[in-house]
C-alpha cells in the first residue's frame, strides 16, 4: 500500500455563542499520509434543496490525534472524520464524508 496523499489534520473547537448557537473553528495541525480512497458521490434530494453527501476511507499508519468528529483537509476539501478502525496489519482506515449543494 502506498501512503501519498497528504492530508492536513485539524482539531474543531466549538463555542457557545451567547444568544446560544453554536460556533466551530479549525486549527491546523500536522499533515499525515495516507491512500485516499473515495466513494462515488450520493446525490440527496428534498423538497427544498439538493445535496451531495460524498464518503471516502482514507488509510493510513497512525490516529494520532484524530478524532470522530474531527476534519482533515485533503483533496481541496475539508472532510469530516465519521470513524476510526484500527487493523491487524499496523494500518488505521478513517472513514470521512462531507456534503456540499
Amino acid at each position: 500500500m502506498t501512503l501519498q496523499t497528504p492530508a492536513r489534520l485539524y482539531a474543531v473547537t466549538e463555542v457557545e455563542s451567547p444568544y446560544g448557537g453554536r460556533s466551530y473553528s479549525l486549527t491546523p495541525g500536522v499533515t499525515v499520509w495516507g491512500d485516499f480512497r473515495p466513494d462515488a458521490p450520493n446525490v440527496e434530494n428534498t423538497a427544498e434543496e439538493t445535496s451531495v453527501v460524498q464518503a471516502a476511507d482514507f488509510i493510513c499508519r497512525s490516529a494520532e490525534g484524530m478524532t470522530r468528529g474531527g476534519r482533515l483537509g485533503l483533496k481541496g476539501f475539508d472532510w469530516r472524520i465519521v470513524s476510526l478502525d484500527e487493523g491487524a496489519e499496523g494500518y488505521v482506515r478513517v472513514r470521512l464524508e462531507r456534503s456540499h449543494a
